[in-house]
């Protein structure tokens, strides 16, 4: 993904969100850390335009977004799971399996 994507995706869905909760983009704060497709010029500048608050993220700071270090682990156990998912129903039921702490197949 590069920054014109993830700024196409920020316009469809980050937006087309606030709409459906009727929400204006000056009553959040938004969040993402310093890759280099969010902090690129092109998604500034769209974020400024669009009076959106960015939650100020350190340089070179551990990951804090909880959910990465989850998606981590369970991509871990997912490796060494076995029989492997086939399918996107059968990944599905592992990962429900995994995350309730049923290592079992």
């Amino acid at each position: 993904m590069d920054a014109k994507m993830y700024r196409h995706i920020l316009e469809d869905s980050l937006l087309g969100t606030l709409h459906d909760h009727r929400l204006g983009p000056s009553t959040i704060i938004f969040q993402h850390d310093n890759d280099l497709k969010h902090t690129a010029r092109l998604v500034q500048e769209w974020l400024e335009h669009q009076n959106l608050l960015v939650l100020p993220w350190p340089p070179s700071s551990p990951d804090l977004n909880i959910i990465e270090n989850v998606w981590a682990e369970i991509k871990k156990r997912l490796e060494t799971y076995r029989p492997r998912p086939r399918n996107t129903e059968e990944l599905w039921r592992v990962v429900q399996k995994l995350c309730e702490g049923k290592e079992g197949s």
